[in-house]
């Protein structure tokens, strides 16, 4: 009793010196195997026990003191999406296309939304809506579960996604979002607004990527475009600068011309040289038949320069290249109005393609408001936590007792 009196007056300093000293002792006595001193039985009896209620029981109280009076409860609310495009039911019927979604659905955009919902982007988008860092640092919650105030933009990221989870099945191509605040109401909202903002990025996606066939193939409908009015201004030119509509036609023309001429110049030698049996030659008959025979032949020679050459004092072109120039210009025309064409029904088709490839972010359950704190998950916890103590304080015993045995 006089022991016990003058160990309760000795100041702290000089007890937590004693309590060193005697863990000293009873480690360097089970490593050599002597016997520890014990002043009385009652201290023997405990001695046992001292280590496992220290080791496993003193955490553990700690710990469920702290789930009990201090901890700030975590509630979770979640929702399931999917990603879908307007192409995906084609070649079956909607109801299929619905139960099967999975069939037609592209994986890479449900794991872009996934990487998205967790990126940097979308923790400073529901900074900058919600206060997001604000909220996480809040004094409302304890100190162990909440932000620390000097937390970087790195720390708030990695917070943010130590609570959200995010998965996607790939056999039915559901996208899982879960998100934890400290108010139900709170993490619905989280939800919602994440919800929103996948959308929008989802139809910023599908959107440039549509936008940019489409601009590609109007590109390509410019440039023919462009090319159809330079030929129609060429073979405009053409016209303007040699005064014919169609050389081809004003050729066909002048061969027709001729050949009357020729046929009338026949028929005209025939009735001369019929003249020339019964008259004399020097007959006014005969000489007008002759003029008139001569102006035929001068004629025929006049159109027929005018078809293939003409002098080069008027300075005019043979209407057989005309016509060539023209019919390469002709070609020209009906190359680019084809092509035209062509890019008309291109882009029509860009657009249809375009339309049936745009994606959609559909809800499959909406967000959920908890009744209930999901997290932490304490009676987990401590059962952890106990079968974790034990585990060591059975190794450490196991240890000391191996030393013992090493040093007999």
């Amino acid at each position: 009793m006089q022991l016990d009196t003058e160990q309760k007056t000795k100041p702290d300093s000089g007890a937590l010196k004693r309590t060193a000293e005697v863990v000293k002792d009873l480690f360097t006595g089970f490593a050599a195997n002597e016997p520890q001193p014990q002043p009385g039985v009652g201290r023997s009896r405990m001695s046992p026990w001292r280590g496992l209620l220290l080791c496993v029981g003193l955490p553990l109280l700690l710990v469920s003191a702290y789930y009990l009076f201090f901890v700030s409860d975590r509630y979770v609310s979640s929702t399931q999406l999917i990603v879908k495009d307007n192409g995906s039911s084609q070649g079956m019927s909607s109801s299929l296309g619905f139960l099967l979604p999975g069939a037609g659905a592209d994986n890479q955009d449900a794991f872009l939304v996934v990487n998205y919902i967790q990126s940097l982007d979308m923790a400073v988008y529901l900074d900058k809506t919600l206060q997001l860092s604000d909220y996480y640092k809040s004094d409302r919650y304890d100190i162990f579960s909440r932000l620390g105030s000097e937390a970087t933009q790195e720390d708030y990221l990695k917070y943010y996604r130590e609570h959200i989870a995010v998965g996607y099945d790939e056999s039915t191509g559901i996208i899982t979002i879960e998100m934890q605040a400290f108010e139900p109401e709170f993490a619905r909202r989280l939800v919602e607004i994440v919800t929103q903002k996948s959308e929008d990025f989802v139809n910023a996606i599908s959107n440039q990527l549509a936008d940019k066939q489409v601009a590609f193939v109007r590109s390509e409908l410019e440039l023919a475009q462009n090319k159809l009015r330079a030929s129609k201004q060429e073979i405009l030119d053409f016209q303007n600068r040699n005064k014919v509509v169609s050389p081809e036609e004003l050729t066909k023309g002048i061969s027709g011309i001729i050949q009357g001429l020729e046929a009338k110049l026949a028929e005209q030698r025939a009735k001369l040289t019929a003249a020339k049996t019964y008259l004399n030659p020097d007959s006014s008959q005969v000489v007008s038949m002759q003029a008139e025979i001569n102006a035929l032949e001068g004629q025929i020679a006049a159109e027929k320069e005018r078809l293939v050459g003409v002098s080069d004092a008027q300075g005019e072109q043979r209407l057989n290249s005309l016509s060539a120039h023209f019919q390469n210009l002709e070609l020209n025309l009906q190359f680019a109005t084809d092509a035209y064409a062509a890019s008309l029904k291109a882009l029509e088709t860009a657009r249809m393609e375009a339309s049936g490839r745009l994606k959609h972010l559909m809800v499959v359950s909406q967000p959920s408001l908890a009744e209930k704190a999901e997290y932490p998950r304490k009676l987990y916890n401590l059962a952890s936590l106990a079968i974790i103590l034990l585990l060591i304080y059975g190794i450490v015993k196991m240890l000391v007792s191996s030393i013992r045995d090493h040093r007999i």
